[in-house]
C-alpha cells in the first residue's frame, strides 16, 4: 500500500492527515503511524492476517483483555485495520507479566475447535522449503523428535492464542498493562505455545506461577518443544513473507533441542 492510499483510508476514519510514516514491522505487513489534524494519533496496518487478527481482537476485548480500540476495518483489497494508539510504552517488569499471563487465562477461556496438530506436523512436512536455511542435520532431528511430541498434544482442547506475546507487545503505564498489541499470529491451539513465546522474552517461573502451573520437567520439556515450534513457525513465515531474518530462530531450535 502507497502512503497517499493508506492517507486516504485513515482520513475517511479520522478527519485530515497532517503527517504519516511508515513504520517497521514484519516483513508481511505494512504499519503506517499516522497523525490526525484533530490531535488524534492512530496506525493503519494492512496485510494477508487482518481478518485473523480483527477476529482476536474483538474477541479478546470482550472478556477483558486489554487491546487496541479498532477504529475501522476492511477486508477488501486491500485489507487493512486502523487502530487508535494506546498508552504506555514496551515493559517486561514483573508485575506488568502478571497483569499480562492473568489477561492470557481470560483469553485462554475462549474455545473453538481447530486441528491444532495438523497446523504443527505442516511446519515439519514442509521443511523442505527452507533448505538452505535449516541445516540439514538441524532438519532430521525435528523430523525425528517433532512427531512424537505433536501426537501427545493432538487431542489438547484448543483455546484462542495470541501467538507472538513478548515483552515489546506488552504496553505498560507505571506498572500498569494498557495493551496487548500485535495480533496477527492469533490462532486456536494448545495455551501452552502462549507461554512458551512468552518465556522466551520473560522469567518462566514468573509466567509459570502467574498462570497457576508448577515447574516440572515435564511442563519445562513441553514448553521446550513449543519453543522449537514457534521458531520454526516464524522461520516459514519470514521466509514466504520474503524476509531473512532466519539466523537467531535457527540458533533458538538448534538451542532448544541440544
Amino acid at each position: 500500500m502507497q502512503p497517499a492510499e493508506a492517507g486516504q483510508y485513515a482520513a475517511a476514519v479520522l478527519g485530515p492527515i497532517d503527517s504519516l510514516e511508515e513504520v517497521q514491522g514484519f516483513a508481511g505487513n505494512q504499519t503506517f503511524r499516522l497523525h490526525a489534524g484533530s490531535g488524534a494519533t492512530a496506525y493503519l496496518k494492512t496485510g494477508a492476517a487482518i481478518a485473523a487478527e480483527a477476529h482476536a481482537i474483538g474477541r479478546a476485548r470482550a472478556v477483558g483483555v486489554p487491546v487496541p480500540e479498532i477504529l475501522a476495518t476492511s477486508l477488501e483489497v486491500p485489507p487493512y485495520l486502523i487502530l487508535a494508539a494506546v498508552d504506555g510504552t514496551p515493559s517486561d517488569e514483573p508485575e506488568v507479566l502478571v497483569q499480562a499471563v492473568h489477561a492470557l487465562r481470560r483469553l485462554h477461556g475462549i474455545h473453538e475447535d481447530a486441528d491444532w496438530a495438523g497446523g504443527l506436523t505442516a511446519l515439519i512436512e514442509d521443511l523442505g522449503t527452507l533448505q538452505g536455511i535449516v541445516p540439514d542435520d538441524l532438519a532430521d532431528r525435528l523430523r525425528v523428535t517433532m512427531p512424537p511430541f505433536i501426537a501427545e498434544v493432538a487431542d489438547v482442547p484448543t483455546v484462542l492464542l495470541h501467538g507472538d506475546l513478548h515483552a515489546r507487545h506488552l504496553y505498560a503505564v507505571d506498572g500498569k498493562l494498557t495493551a496487548i498489541l500485535d495480533w496477527g499470529d492469533a490462532c486456536y491451539g494448545d495455551p501452552r505455545y502462549d507461554l512458551a513465546r512468552l518465556t522466551m522474552t520473560a522469567d518462566p517461573s514468573i509466567i509459570l506461577t502467574a498462570y497457576g502451573l508448577t515447574s516440572s520437567e515435564n511442563e519445562e520439556r513441553t514448553l521446550s518443544r513449543y519453543r522449537v515450534l514457534w521458531s520454526l513457525a516464524a522461520l516459514h513465515a519470514e521466509h514466504a513473507a520474503g524476509g531473512d531474518w532466519f539466523d537467531a530462530h535457527v540458533r533458538r531450535i538448534a538451542a532448544e533441542l541440544s
